[in-house]
């Protein structure tokens, strides 16, 4: 799959000037990932942060300082590459950051250890919005690839999880819905999840063996169209 090097989206990035913390964050956010890839791409994991924080300033159209910090640590507790005290050591030694306050409530809230889904999106909607920018955008970067790549690279359980989580948990709750640039959220993840589903749907094999991974997929399936469908009306 073609895609832009991970040099250009940082340049962009750097480029858009969205406050002094953003430096140091990338910085951790580059250490703790050198040589780690994203999965199913020969893309290098920062590649993926880097695009969630510019998501949220290019296709959301929010200029917030807080989210993009959180954008590029999304996965650091989560996925075990530092602890706490450790990372609250960097914090305290670099002013950029110890002037945005306590950044531990939002990774908290967005590390899913111990949370069964609907324990983590309910714990999402009364965090401060940048906790859900940074998960919808985290969100819209995972699916994004998903229409381009061959089926037999994707997993089931990948495409039912997604499919689920944003028909039950993001878009059709209504707990969202106040959420600043909710609109332009709902569209772009319903665009790409409708160009995953209408693939899906010419392909009766893998649509039957999607659907009996996860029974709830049919279901949450045609939500997703039958939204999508109206968004465009």
């Amino acid at each position: 799959m073609q895609h832009l090097p991970t040099e250009a989206l940082l340049a962009r990035l750097r480029a858009a000037h969205l406050g002094s913390a953003v430096e140091p964050a990338l910085q951790l956010a580059v250490e703790r990932n050198a040589g780690r890839m994203r999965p199913l791409s020969d893309q290098p994991y920062l590649y993926h942060l880097v695009e969630v924080a510019l998501q949220i300033v290019e296709v959301f159209g929010i200029r917030d300082e807080i989210a993009t910090v959180i954008a590029l640590w999304h996965d650091l507790l989560e996925d075990d590459q530092i602890s706490r005290d450790e990372l609250l050591q960097y914090i305290n030694t670099r002013p950029a950051l110890v002037r945005l306050g306590d950044l531990f409530p939002l990774l908290d809230g967005l590390d899913r250890h111990n949370k069964t889904t609907e324990q983590y999106y309910a714990t999402i909607a009364i965090l401060p919005p940048q906790a859900f920018w940074v998960k919808t955008s985290d969100l819209l970067s995972n699916t994004r690839p998903m229409p381009l790549l061959d089926w037999q690279r994707l997993k089931p359980r990948w495409i039912a999880k997604y499919s689920v989580e944003l028909a039950r948990e993001v878009l059709d709750v209504g707990r969202f819905e106040q959420k600043r640039a909710y609109p332009t959220i709902r569209n772009a993840l319903l665009d790409v999840q409708q160009r995953l589903l209408n693939g899906l749907q010419n392909d009766e094999d893998r649509w039957h063996e999607i659907a009996a991974y996860d029974p709830r997929f049919i279901s949450s399936a045609q939500r997703l169209l039958n939204l999508e469908q109206g968004s465009r009306a």
